[in-house]
């Protein structure tokens, strides 16, 4: 258990931990103004040394707090920016707030069943959002069970997709080359947007690449274009356009 004893004008705690090589050990931390300060840190931090380096007991852990962990020792370590990116506004916008607050625990294959079910019939996302989504719970209940342990199996692994389409209420549009001409037209002061409006237009790219191009990408006297980086941050460009 944690001791606490005065050094000086200060308070110090301690605690013993696991013997290394037959010799005792012990976890000491001084440099605490009250006595009281002392006990609370080192409870705290004997918690943790008897989790393991935890500061959560995995039985007990919220699915968002342990999505938190996930991301901090895996998603972080391993995964690339954008995925992260992806993966974060996902857990924040549509896991924590539908079954965040469960505990790791007690999820089952219909509690992530059922929130597949709710969110597609609400919201009418896409198949591939939703995708997405199932992805996030797979890979981390995947985590939790194969490679911390928390759980012993992954309630994710049999969640499937609903089979029926909502319509997309906002299908895609292909310009025509008059359309095309009557936007340009339009914008046509408005250099920044009229250049990568042209630039997408002539070449296919993607706004986000258009917009990620730099002078060193760009081959004058060849006529060549190198592409081979993205802006990640969505761009907004009504406000600037609403300026011309």
């Amino acid at each position: 258990m944690v001791s606490v004893r005065k050094r000086g004008n200060v308070y110090q705690y301690q605690f013993d931990i696991a013997p290394v090589d037959g010799k005792r050990k012990r976890i000491t931390k001084s440099g605490f103004k009250t006595k009281g300060e002392a006990e609370k840190a080192g409870i705290i931090a004997y918690n943790e040394y008897t989790q393991t380096g935890h500061n959560f007991t995995p039985s007990t852990i919220s699915y968002s707090d342990y999505l938190d962990y996930w991301l901090k020792e895996h998603c972080e370590i391993n995964l690339r920016y954008h995925t992260i990116r992806a993966y974060s506004n996902i857990i924040k916008n549509h896991i924590k707030p539908n079954i965040g607050f469960y505990r790791l625990s007690q999820i089952t294959t219909s509690t992530l069943q059922e929130f597949i079910n709710k969110i597609y019939v609400e919201k009418s996302f896409s198949k591939n959002f939703l995708k997405n989504i199932l992805k996030v719970l797979k890979t981390s209940f995947a985590y939790a069970t194969d490679v911390v342990g928390f759980v012993k199996e992954n309630p994710a692994l049999k969640v499937k997709l609903p089979k029926y389409d909502v319509p997309d209420p906002d299908p895609a549009h292909i310009f025509t080359k008059e359309e095309i001409d009557m936007i340009l037209n339009r914008f046509k002061k408005n250099h920044a947007f009229y250049y990568a409006a042209l630039t997408a237009y002539y070449t296919g790219l993607r706004v986000s690449e258009v917009f990620a191009l730099t002078w060193d990408d760009i081959d004058l006297e060849n006529k060549t274009l190198t592409v081979n980086k993205n802006v990640i941050e969505k761009i907004i460009l009504v406000a600037h356009m609403a300026d011309t």
